[in-house]
């Protein structure tokens, strides 16, 4: 009899995780004050960084990843203060979205980058040339990825 419970019990936690989806969002980093290589964000894009908290209001993100440049920290820490979560730098030649999804499984993410990484990133894990770079002087696009059961969703969500 013991022994029947253990085997429904593991049946059971791993019915869990096989439901559990995990969220990755991507976002460009906010308007830059100049052309600088490590700027900090203009008026307009401190503004958009606080919208982006108001818009994450009510949802959970357990993890938040940025490059180490300003303007990509300063985009995603108000999101992260709202939340009480530490920001996690990343090396954007580095970031593997396929082997981040398989050790966070059933979590959310959030990944701020630059127009050039988050396209790319989100091609090589679809394995296909679906996104292009952003336009320089566009802000605002939500990059939504979705893996339940091993299938992936994504959709692009523009101002």
């Amino acid at each position: 009899m013991k022994k029947i419970c253990i085997i429904l019990m593991g049946l059971f936690f791993q019915s869990m995780n096989a439901q559990s989806e995990t969220t990755i969002y991507l976002i460009r980093h906010a308007e830059k004050a100049d052309s600088s290589p490590n700027t900090a964000l203009s008026a307009e894009g401190k503004e958009r960084a606080e919208n982006w908290a108001i818009f994450f209001k009510d949802t959970p993100i357990d993890f938040f990843y940025s490059t180490s440049y300003l303007r990509t920290e300063s985009t995603c820490l108000p999101i992260a203060v709202s939340k009480q979560k530490q920001i996690i730098s990343y090396n954007p030649k580095e970031i593997n979205l396929k082997k981040m999804i398989a050790e966070n499984q059933g979590k959310t993410i959030l990944i701020v980058g630059h127009s050039n990484t988050i396209p790319k990133h989100i091609n090589q894990l679809l394995d296909e040339e679906k996104y292009p770079e952003i336009p320089e002087s566009e802000f605002g696009n939500l990059y939504t990825i979705k893996i339940k059961n091993g299938v992936i969703s994504h959709t692009l969500t523009k101002p």
